[in-house]
């Protein structure tokens, strides 16, 4: 089967213009949880998969791991080369699902937000699984849409429209024209159960982008806003399935 893959992704419109309390605490929230459960060490190779402009695997090499950074865009490795400077992150330019490393040669793997845009995610799952030490372990941060905030608005929207107070526009409950992939939880689950065992699944923040909830955080003194947003995520952790965000541990099954 040929796998259909954007050799010129760009990130342009990730980040929406107006930056709400919500999503200023998500795109935060999320890079700090996994990296907290990658917790990488001086010994150990990680590979960040569908790596865009490296951020995150910069961040892995500053807490002291041998960081590899794959993205299959020429655009986004040009990115990741300008950001990262004269840092020791090594770029590879590749796809997740045909992966160009030796058999169980990485301790750890992760995938922040980038599954669901990919071809054939259970190709790569397999190819994951493959590349991990025995041992090893894969960490996927993903959108979930299934969460409560997208439930709220698909149901809010059809009222709304009925009294004209919506706009026809893509919403935050329908994914991005570049996503090949809906996932939730029972999705991730069914995924990944064949290559993997899951070590931990976690969910991170709640209501995101649902219907005025941005604007009416904005109305709030900043300290407010921050703890409601901070106790609503401690309630996400337990309850991946209405989270925004799934935070999954896994490992190998007999590698």
């Amino acid at each position: 089967m040929e796998l259909k893959v954007d050799l010129e992704w760009g990130d342009e419109g990730v980040v929406p213009e107006k930056i709400y309390p919500d999503t200023n605490f998500i795109f935060t929230r999320m890079a700090e949880a996994i990296l907290e459960t990658v917790a990488p060490n001086s010994r150990e190779i990680v590979l960040d998969i569908g790596c865009g402009r490296a951020v995150d695997a910069l961040a892995l090499a500053k807490q002291g791991s041998r960081a590899i950074g794959l993205d299959p865009s020429a655009k986004m490795i040009e990115g990741a080369k300008n950001y990262l400077g004269d840092s020791e992150v090594a770029l590879v330019r590749g796809i997740g699902e045909a992966l160009p490393f030796k058999k169980h040669s990485l301790d750890k793997i992760m995938c922040k937000g980038a599954l669901d845009h990919f071809a054939d995610p259970l190709k790569t799952m397999a190819e994951m699984s493959q590349a991990l030490k025995p041992g090893g372990e894969a960490i996927i941060a993903i959108a979930n849409f299934e969460s409560l905030s997208c439930r709220l608005g698909r149901t809010w929207y059809p009222i709304a429209k009925r009294f004209s107070q919506a706009r026809d526009k893509r919403h935050p409950w329908e994914p991005p024209p570049d996503h090949t992939y809906k996932f939730d939880c029972p999705l991730l689950r069914d995924m990944v159960a064949h290559h993997f065992e899951v070590g931990k699944i976690s969910g991170l923040s709640l209501l995101w982008t649902a219907p005025y909830w941005g604007k009416v955080l904005s109305t709030l003194p900043r300290w407010v806003s921050a703890a409601i947003l901070a106790l609503l995520d401690r309630i996400a952790c337990k309850v991946p399935s209405l989270s925004d965000v799934i935070i999954i541990k896994l490992t190998p099954r007999g590698n």
